[in-house]
């Protein structure tokens, strides 16, 4: 079969759990260091973790951060804490393996806002490898829903917007892939049959 087509998927809400998985192990992390407030999630997104793309800058707003929350703790503790607690958030293996499935049909990618801290630990939970195409945030130095993000991917792809079938959990991250022309598919995890119904119709259209 020839392939000429592209799926991208989110990471966060469509393979890893979002309340559950990665929301819970950031509070169990920065409580693990005596802060304890409900809202951490949103107070770290202020500093863009996730657009940094080398450790030296991570670490580097790290400190800014500890400085801000007014905790204690090294950039080594938090880095081996994190893994520690990440390590154990179990992954939708089903959406996993129905995603790589796809690979005799079509080319498959992430698409997600990621931090450089997060590639080792998603590669042994996934195998990165599996995939035809890597677009992680850290890396792209922008994050989604920037649209500048969606520009950087379609320009190092040689798919045509058309052909490109774009799955994010967040109503966002969906918006601005419509206006660059995609396909898309609003679903988390808990959504398989979703999930496989968008896919199989996508795949089914004529390439335009």
């Amino acid at each position: 079969m020839k392939k000429n087509k592209l799926i991208l998927f989110d990471w966060g809400g469509v393979v890893e759990p979002q309340e559950e998985g990665f929301i819970k192990a950031y509070k169990g992390l920065f409580k693990s260091f005596g802060y304890d407030k409900e809202n951490v999630i949103d107070s770290v997104r202020k500093y863009r973790l996730s657009s940094i793309k080398t450790i030296e800058g991570y670490k580097k707003v790290f400190n800014k951060i500890i400085k801000d929350f007014g905790i204690n703790v090294s950039f080594e503790e938090y880095i081996e804490s994190y893994y520690k607690i990440f390590m154990k958030i179990k992954h939708y293996k089903d959406v996993a393996n129905y995603e790589i499935s796809l690979k005799d049909k079509c080319y498959i990618g992430i698409l997600s806002n990621l931090a450089v801290i997060d590639y080792e630990r998603i590669d042994k939970q996934l195998g990165l490898s599996n995939y035809d195409y890597l677009f992680l945030s850290y890396e792209l130095e922008c994050q989604k829903p920037d649209k500048k993000i969606y520009e950087k991917v379609q320009d190092s792809v040689p798919f045509k917007p058309s052909d490109i079938l774009f799955i994010d959990d967040l109503e966002k991250n969906i918006n601005t892939a419509k206006k660059m022309g995609w396909n898309v598919c609003q679903a988390s995890g808990l959504e398989l049959d979703k999930i496989k119904q968008a896919c199989e119709e996508f795949l089914k259209e004529e390439s335009i």
